[in-house]
């Protein structure tokens, strides 16, 4: 529906009030319009496309014109996404101080994003509280929910799942108060993952089915591999009270969720995600004496493991 919005938006003869018969296609609202198309494509793999539209950003309103900002800040944030799913996270923190200087909140919510994939937690918790206060006073709702998610998830890195609850409902309220369903979905998947943690799969996986339909109709291409990565863990969880012929069934299924889980990463070439879906599938594979498709994973995983930069996170705490 977003998408469809955008189009019809942009071929309007015109998005302001103007003389009747001028069309004008250089305005606030062409540019918002535009840009949003290019992180909708972004966001499901398809930056090609999204380049082609920032390219034609670009070369509408060029640099020192009124409304470049709009475009400078959605390509920033573009490549920001690119370089964290590729595991670049010093090209990352290259392009925090372009982000900051067009929207200070923004750069200073990926600048926590960075610190926090670097494994420096508590560098990132006080840049995320005082986020939180000043988004409160302003009222910026959506940023206030994300900004809980993040500090949530600093809390079960640091194996303190009971902690980030309390943050998770918040925002779950929050997020179901202002009719932002798809912030309450990926709220919901965080709950699920807090479960998961703190030993109940069984509950984790019930709740997951109330939140991955929409995720997997409407979500980010990464937000549905990370849905499907979820299930998976949880199925394999939820087996080690089974006896063997279903435990069996379960661990094939859990494979099944997490070859569909690697191809989502790999259309936003998330390679450090494909690292951890590869390591688990191998484990599976072992536990089934399945040797072939083990060795297969295993020397992705290896691969992967010494191209990427590895910084001693456990995979059980990492959505």
């Amino acid at each position: 529906m977003a998408l469809q919005q955008a189009q019809m938006l942009l071929s309007m003869n015109s998005l302001e009030a103007v003389n009747a018969g001028v069309q004008q296609n250089n305005t606030e609202s062409f540019a918002v319009a535009l840009c949003h198309l290019a992180e909708l494509h972004a966001e499901q793999g398809c930056f090609a496309a999204a380049s082609e539209v920032l390219k034609h950003l670009k070369e509408r309103f060029p640099p020192n014109s009124q409304h470049a900002q709009l475009w400078m800040l959605c390509d920033q944030k573009i490549q920001f996404d690119r370089a964290m799913n590729d595991g670049k996270y010093h090209l990352a923190d290259s392009l925090v101080t372009g982000i900051t200087a067009l929207n200070s909140i923004e750069g200073v919510y990926r600048k926590a994003v960075v610190l926090q994939a670097q494994n420096q937690m508590s560098e990132a918790h006080k840049l995320l509280q005082k986020l939180l206060v000043h988004c409160q006073k302003l009222k910026n709702t959506e940023m206030v929910i994300s900004v809980l998610l993040s500090v949530a998830e600093l809390y079960w890195r640091s194996s303190s799942p009971t902690i980030a609850l309390p943050m998770l409902l918040q925002a779950l309220a929050l997020s179901k108060e202002y009719r932002l369903q798809y912030l309450a979905s990926e709220t919901v998947l965080n709950l699920a993952f807090a479960q998961l943690i703190l030993g109940i799969p069984e509950q984790a996986l019930s709740l997951l089915h109330m939140a991955i339909e929409p995720i997997l109709a409407d979500g980010a291409i990464l937000d549905k591999g990370r849905a499907m990565f979820l299930v998976a863990k949880c199925q394999v969880a939820s087996a080690a009270s089974y006896d063997q012929p279903k435990k069996a069934e379960a661990l094939e299924a859990a494979i099944e969720n997490l070859n569909e889980a690697k191809n989502y990463f790999a259309k936003v070439d998330c390679k450090e995600r494909i690292r951890d879906v590869v390591y688990f599938q191998a484990r599976l594979y072992h536990t089934l004496g399945k040797t072939q498709e083990r060795n297969r994973c295993a020397m992705l995983f290896r691969q992967l493991h010494q191209e990427l930069p590895s910084h001693g996170v456990p995979l059980i705490n990492h959505l």
